[in-house]
């Protein structure tokens, strides 16, 4: 059986980086890579001792499967968590590379990404699927 691959986004829903990163993420795993992927909460991965509320079963998943962080901002929460927790990730994706990169994908606001904000999170998407392809490479 194939090993999934943990995909955990920034969960600052102050910030447009966080909204993209939650949108790449949702289109990986319902669009590109379904088979292949699974969201991890990130504010129930950092809770983890939660055991009710299965933060515990996040960070073992992060342990035993390669995770890749997505970075709304340059806190790194989500791989701050995961390298404390879990060990290091496999892989870290910085939404802020994007946004420089595709100054012309402008999005309407942080609550509601549009047309251009989606077309931005969809290259986003197509670049985490390529490392996950990368990792079951790997294996």
């Amino acid at each position: 059986m194939r090993k999934k691959v943990g995909i955990i986004a920034c969960s600052g829903e102050e910030l447009l980086g966080g909204t993209l990163s939650r949108a790449a993420a949702r289109i990986v795993v319902e669009k590109l890579r379904s088979q292949e992927t699974i969201i991890l909460c990130a504010p129930l991965f950092a809770a983890g001792g939660l055991e009710r509320h299965g933060g515990q079963e996040e960070r073992n998943f992060a342990k035993e499967h390669p995770t890749i962080t997505i970075e709304g901002c340059e806190e790194e929460c989500a791989k701050i968590a995961v390298d404390k927790y879990s060990g290091p990730p496999a892989a870290t994706i910085y939404i802020q590379k994007y946004i420089d990169a595709h100054p012309e994908l402008k999005s309407i606001s942080r609550e509601s990404l549009g047309e251009e904000g989606m077309k931005l999170a969809e290259i986003i998407a197509e670049d985490i699927a390529k490392k996950v392809d990368e990792l079951f490479i790997r294996k």
